[in-house]
């Protein structure tokens, strides 16, 4: 997982970027809000995958489609995400979860995690609905690199939502991708109230909670989701758990 691979602290070897992200051009999102969500929303990270345990990222859609799935702790991690899932959507007073519906990324690690989680809660995995609009997000140049390098990504991403530095997708597009998603749920399941679980991946779904929250989806980073955790996405900044911030090797905070 991410944030045992190497904690809060960037590796030694990419503090430059520091540097680097202080010469970007300070821009805030310009993507729109969304309009009130007449459904509830819940967001699954995927469990630990191959690639976590690698120490490599995975974010080319012709690699994560057919490989880098769960190790047997990922599983238990998917699994186990089934009764946070049960309590979220018992305290949000949604529909029953007979009637749960669940979006997956096409990602393997994905896919796996939601399959998993709806095993233990005794639905037919077959219910999943297949969303590439949660796929992970593109790291360009960094892609199949080492885990480390996120963070010559997150520093920029904290300054500029729109910078695409390597070849990444930029914030604003991730945002910009699941707004779309959202709209078009919302249209889905116009009578409202209906239970939508969302499992993607640990960007992906960090830049997700922000957006709805209506907090600076920049600073996504310092939501850190686990593998295989369970979080309600609300309209509302204080539903975001503590930000952890990105500290640099001479101990200062981005």
């Amino acid at each position: 997982p991410r944030q045992q691979c190497f904690g809060r602290r960037w590796s030694p070897l990419l503090a430059s970027a520091s540097a680097s992200a202080s010469e970007l051009a300070d821009s805030a999102s310009a993507v729109a809000p969304l309009p009130p969500l007449r459904n509830h929303y819940y967001a699954l990270r995927h469990g630990q995958s191959t690639a976590n345990l690698e120490g490599i990222i995975s974010s080319l859609p012709a690699v994560g489609t057919v490989t880098h799935g769960l190790s047997e702790l990922g599983r238990e991690q998917a699994r186990a995400s089934a009764s946070q899932l049960a309590e979220l959507v018992g305290e949000a007073g949604g529909m029953e979860m007979d009637n749960l519906v669940v979006y997956s990324s096409d990602f393997c690690r994905a896919r796996e995690t939601a399959e998993e989680a709806l095993a233990a809660l005794g639905r037919d995995p077959a219910a999943i609905i297949t969303e590439i609009g949660l796929r992970e997000r593109w790291f360009g140049e960094l892609d199949a690199q080492p885990l480390q390098t996120y963070h010559d990504v997150w520093p920029r991403d904290l300054v500029n939502a729109q910078h695409e530095t390597f070849g990444v997708e930029s914030v604003d597009s991730v945002a910009t991708r699941l707004r779309v998603m959202l709209l078009r749920m919302e249209e889905a399941h116009a009578e409202g109230g209906v239970s939508i679980v969302l499992c993607a991946h640990a960007d992906t779904l960090q830049i997700l909670q922000s957006y709805v929250a209506g907090a600076d989806v920049r600073r996504f980073s310092q939501y850190r989701f686990g593998n295989g955790e369970v979080r309600a996405l609300l309209a509302d900044p204080a539903s975001l758990p503590e930000p952890v911030p990105l500290v640099a090797a001479n101990g200062v905070a981005a």
